[in-house]
């Protein structure tokens, strides 16, 4: 492929904040403190059922919506860091012109 071919295109200032996000975003997920929070969030994400012993239903009933809220909050967030490290990538090479704008990005 030659530097025609390969020619890329200017970002538009949302798309430019947008690959920067990412990028730092993944350069947060290098470091030793990530790989903590991670755990956590990966802990968290497996929704386990709250112990009814002693609780009244409504009380159980409430503790354990707010335990799958908070699984499901921690599950997605992992999923939106990964999305916007990969979509970074994504602006980035169409910045470079190594992907074409008809290409879809895999999320």
């Amino acid at each position: 492929m030659d530097n025609e071919e390969k020619k890329g295109r200017e970002l538009s200032s949302e798309e430019a904040e947008e690959m920067q996000l990412g990028f730092d975003l993944e350069e947060m997920t290098k470091t030793a403190g990530w790989s903590i929070i991670e755990g956590w969030f990966e802990q968290r994400s497996h929704h386990a059922w709250v112990d009814p012993r002693g609780m009244k239903k409504e009380e159980w009933e409430w503790a354990e919506l707010n335990a799958f809220h908070s699984a499901d909050l921690a599950s997605q967030t992992l999923e939106d860091i990964e999305k916007a490290i990969n979509r970074a990538h994504y602006l980035h090479g169409v910045k470079l012109g190594e992907i074409k704008e008809a290409q879809r990005m895999r999320i």
